[in-house]
């Protein structure tokens, strides 16, 4: 053996130390855990006296005399607008919400104003004498005694205005925050303008309540953009960071589960001793009687990072839209940004491939019996896990290697793109000892690098080439296995090696299944070659663009970034169009699921089969009236009517003659504004905000005590208290998101003590009713509906994908750097898509969560064929991504070069004249999405589009398309990995149709010969003979 190759095992058992094998640390002491669990850091810590800040300056300054004289009654509003103004947001999202908080003010109040000049309109033609006979809430609105009129105008006023809001707040999702706060205005408003005598008492108190509002808006204001200022752009950079960490970390784990391949208990069967333990547990654990492969802890948690790195994703791509927007002191551009997290989606994609290895192998040996105690002892079984003992033990070294190159340029790119900061280089002594410069100049002759040396981009792209090579090892071994007879090297000359996969076997066998046998083998063997190779590719285009930034002076120094005008022209354009729902839109984030993902206007808009397009003026002009009366139909219409019909089941009691009083004395207002705030769209969302909203005034009132009592009532002792309660608040509103609304509830009750609980769960109680009256809006019909839309952007993906491969086969993608390119425009869909998906896979998970908290009348919820079907679909667009991202290495292999692109031409060609892509599976997609959405059965006979047998119709064609000569050919890796993936979505497209059919059912034409309920032949009068009249 060579020093060269004894050095690279030394430095592989290094890297595989420093991977695996982290040296033991000390147990941390109880501070150091309890610090660690709470999830607390110094960022997090200052957003929580961020958050606390606004209120208690606005509890602070109403201690004023002056304050106190200006906004009389209305001074608590002003609290309550700068917590409903979230001054935690980074700074883009918030002067975005600023902006439509300020418009929907300013509308609020013309509205308003035309509100109380009708109710003044009404007073006046209905009583004799218009006299004010008190002091009204605000300084200069003085008020007269109770007309039925004015109140009839005005809760009239009332129901119509809330009804219209949030009808527009259930359509735009980006409204969420303005349509609360217009709420709140219109309520105030309208419960005080039947009481106005005149329009100048009425143009007096909606003048102080925009200012009361406006008051609260510029206290929120000052301390987000001056107190501890967060941008988007920050909160994007330490996301970057945390996705290279999570990257790394998934490396490592990846490497751990492949290293569990090597044993030889690769797939544990069940002992007696296991059964006898089995026998002590209860009867749903005792069923089980395989261990599945993926259910090791290596692979789960493979897997659970796998999930968490989509998260991440998922948020970045929706931040990564008002990052591009702001105007920052900085290094990198909107540009720069863009492309940064094109780079990370290069990398996410062959890192989800891999993570699939584990449902490979569970596959492989479920269906083979390797995991089944009768028969994984069998000697063809014992064989099977063998080779592939032997085949992990040929790839541990390669990709050991590469996989501690891959995590040290990961590293490299935070230290160049300053994500994080570099360890401290050591100072070299003056005295130096011999044996120390000795070993220097070893590491320096034997060109080991470090992450943020200046060429580390060179030593990477070595490494990568070297582990390309390396794969002929591997396929060396598995020749061997196979008994295929080679020469010294097969690949040298590939036009001269005319091998074929099972035809060299020594026992001269020429078994066609043992040829797609070993043919799958060697696929598989391929795929993790090929996608541990592209995640190399991926993680040296991040680190080439980091030393470019570096190099050409991006890094150097910070300059003012400012938006383009077309950037910010498309952002005003945009605004109020239909839009994907966001976390930074919705202030419950329990409500933040499938509903705001919009799928598109083919998904909503069907044809209608009672009119005909319209060709006249006329018809058009009807058309129009129409559609208008149809809108009211719609389900955002019947949200709008329940919140309103919510509202006024409490507002009416201010405009009853004998309970208004009641109304003011007690305010009852706060139970109609937590109406505006907790009206939810679906029942289970009601069920669990009702309680939490409880809990959460209870928890108000119980803090409004210890603040007021422990420092005696003295104001200054209650506003600090206050700020630390708040404080404490705002950790659980960081920290658990689908809490945040009983935080902010919790955080704007606290002060009215027990009164203030009883107006809160009576508002609470009375949107929890409204939720179900007249029929209940479940979260089961809403993850019914969600899960249809989620099978339409499926098949829409598939689409995208199948076109995408079309044209990447007959080369017609076009200048991939041209926006109008053909390619370019079904790259920019399918991102566009595949980011949909995933945020609506999300929030399906959570409307499946919510399912429980449903009371449940008849038959159980079939919770776990949702979870099932959500699963699948997940796979399946994980599958069609790894497809669409292969493909591309048929007319873009970096690999490839001038002498070795003839096989790739041949290639296809053949598949071109195949025809191998169907829109089959397009059909299918949309038709489970039909049938889901509108709960009817699917059609009898339906089965997924048959395997298209690719690699045998090319055989047929051309015997040596793929002959093991051009294994070492670019693009035939990427081949391996298209048949893999085609092949497990197929296998999942089956699953799918028979959990959809479970589901909703089967069309069964029960007086058929052949019923699809069973499949033996009856007569036309079943099988229990002849029933009723006899002719």
């Amino acid at each position: 053996m060579s020093s060269k190759t004894q050095s690279r095992d030394s430095r592989l058992e290094g890297s595989a130390d420093k991977i695996n094998n982290e040296p033991p640390t000390q147990k941390p002491s109880l501070i150091k855990r309890l610090w660690d669990g709470s999830g607390l850091n110094p960022g997090m810590l200052m957003m929580m006296v961020k958050g606390a800040l606004p209120p208690a300056i606005s509890l602070a300054v109403y201690q004023s005399t002056a304050f106190a004289d200006v906004y009389s009654t209305l001074g608590y509003l002003v609290a309550i607008m700068s917590v409903l103004s979230f001054a935690i947001l980074p700074r883009s999202k918030y002067i975005q919400t600023m902006l439509f908080n300020i418009i929907g003010v300013c509308i609020g109040a013309a509205v308003a104003l035309l509100a109380i000049y009708c109710s003044v309109q009404a007073r006046a033609h209905t009583s004799p004498s218009v006299k004010a006979t008190g002091n009204g809430p605000s300084p200069g609105a003085a008020v007269a005694t109770y007309n039925s009129s004015a109140s009839a105008v005005s809760a009239i006023w009332l129901f119509f205005n809330i009804y219209f809001v949030n009808t527009l707040r259930a359509s735009r999702p980006q409204l969420q925050f303005p349509v609360i706060v217009y709420s709140i205005f219109a309520m105030v408003a309208s419960i005080y303008a039947p009481n106005f005598p005149t329009m100048v008492a009425g143009i007096a108190f909606a003048k102080r309540l925009m200012e009361t509002f406006f008051t609260g808006f510029a206290i929120a204001t000052g301390v987000s953009l001056f107190i501890f200022p967060v941008s988007v752009r920050m909160t994007f950079f330490k996301q970057s960071a945390g996705l290279v960490a999570a990257v790394q970390g998934i490396l490592k784990a990846q490497i751990a589960y492949l290293q569990t391949l090597e044993k030889k208990d690769m797939f544990r069967t069940p002992t007696k001793s296991d059964e006898d333990e089995k026998d002590k547990k209860s009867n749903q654990h005792k069923k089980d009687n395989a261990a599945k492969p993926n259910g090791s802890v290596e692979a789960q948690r493979l897997k659970a990072a796998i999930g968490a790195l989509g998260e991440l994703y998922g948020k970045m791509h929706a931040d990564v839209t008002f990052a591009k927007r702001e105007m920052a002191w900085g290094k990198l551009n909107a540009s720069d940004i863009d492309e940064l997290l094109k780079l990370f989606q290069e990398i996410i994609l062959p890192v989800t491939g891999m993570s699939s290895v584990a449902d490979i192998f569970q596959r492989i040996a479920e269906r083979r019996g390797w995991t089944q105690r009768e028969t994984a002892s069998f000697p063809e079984n014992e064989k099977g896990r063998n080779q592939w003992n032997e085949i992990m033990r040929t790839l541990h070294d390669p990709f050991q290697t590469v996989t501690e190159t891959m995590y040290d340029g990961l590293q490299h790119v935070l230290y160049t793109l300053e994500l994080a900061k570099p360890p401290k280089r050591q100072k070299a002594s003056k005295k130096t000892s011999g044996d120390d410069a000795a070993s220097k100049d070893v590491e320096a002759d034997a060109g080991v690098m470090k992450p943020g040396d200046p060429e580390y981009a060179i030593y990477l792209t070595k490494k990568i080439d070297v582990f390309y090579e390396q794969r002929k090892t591997t396929l060396a071994v598995w020749y061997q296995q196979r008994g295929i007879k080679v020469d010294a090297n097969p690949f040298k000359i590939p036009s001269q090696t005319t091998l074929n996969i099972g035809t060299e076997i020594t026992n001269g066998s020429d078994d066609p299944y043992e040829h797609a046998k070993n043919q799958r083998q060697l696929y598989l063997v391929l795929y993790m070659e090929f996608l541990l190779w592209s995640t190399g590719r991926a993680v040296l285009a991040l680190v080439q663009f980091a030393d470019k930034k570096f190099e050409d002076g991006t890094m150097k120094k910070k300059r003012i970034i400012s938006p383009t005008l077309s950037r910010l022209k498309k952002w005003v354009t945009g605004s109020l169009n239909v839009e994907d729902a966001g976390m930074e839109h919705a202030p419950d984030s329990m409500e933040a699921g499938g509903g705001g993902i919009y799928s598109g206007e083919s998904f909503r808009a069907a044809k209608d089969p009672e009119h005909l397009p319209p060709t006249n003026a006329w018809q058009r002009s009807t058309n129009v009236l129409r559609q208008s009366i149809g809108h009211l139909g719609s389900p955002e219409s019947a949200f709008g009517f329940r919140v309103a019909c919510a509202t006024l089941s409490i507002g009416i009691v201010a405009y009853l003659k004998d309970t208004y009083v009641f109304f003011m004395e007690q305010r009852l207002i706060w139970a109609m504004i937590m109406v505006a705030i907790g009206m939810t769209t679906t029942a289970g969302f009601g069920v669990f905000g009702f309680f939490g909203r409880i809990v959460g005034t209870a928890i108000a009132m119980c803090t409004s005590f210890v603040i007021w009592y422990i420092v005696n009532g003295h104001p200054a002792g209650v506003i600090v208290f206050m700020f630390v309660f708040v404080f404490v608040e705002f950790y659980f509103l960081m920290k658990y998101p689908r809490f945040t609304v009983v935080a902010i509830i919790s955080i704007v009750t606290q002060g009215k003590l027990h009164s203030r609980l009883a107006c809160v769960s009576g508002g609470m109680l009375v949107a929890f009713i409204w939720t179900f009256f007249p029929y209940p809006l479940t979260a089961r019909s809403q993850l019914r509906q969600d899960l249809g839309v989620s099978l339409y952007l499926l098949a829409n993906f598939y689409s995208i994908v199948h076109t995408t491969i079309g044209l990447r086969v007959k080369g017609t993608e076009g200048n991939m750097e041209s926006k109008d390119s053909p390619g370019r425009k079904l790259q920019k869909a399918r991102g566009k898509v595949y980011v949909k998906e995933l945020a609506l896979l999300a929030g399906l998970r959570q409307h499946s969560a919510f399912t429980a908290w449903e009371p449940t009348f008849g038959g159980k919820f079939p919770k776990q064929q949702y979870d099932t079907i959500i699963q699948e679909v997940h796979n399946i667009l994980n599958y069609l991504a790894l497809i669409s991202y292969s493909s591309n290495h048929f007319s873009h292999d970096p690999a490839a070069s001038p002498d070795k692109a003839s096989w790739l031409q041949d290639f296809a060609r053949l598949v071109g004249k195949l025809e191998a892509t169907s829109q089959d599976v397009t059909s299918l997609l949309a038709l489970l999405s039909s049938s889901v959405t509108n709960g009817n059965p699917l059609p009898p006979y339906l089965k997924p589009p048959p395997s298209y047998k690719l690699s045998q119709r090319l055989e047929e064609l051309d015997a040596d398309i793929l002959s093991m000569s051009h294994i070492a050919e670019p693009g035939y890796s990427a081949f391996a990995v298209m048949q893999i993936a085609s092949s497990l979505v197929n296998d999942d497209l089956g699953k799918l149709i028979d959990n959809v059919k479970a589901l909703v059912g089967e069309v069964d034409f029960s007086f058929h010969v052949i019923s699809t309920a069973d499949s033996s032949e009856e007569t036309l009068l079943g099988k229990e003979g002849p029933k009723g009249k006899k002719d």
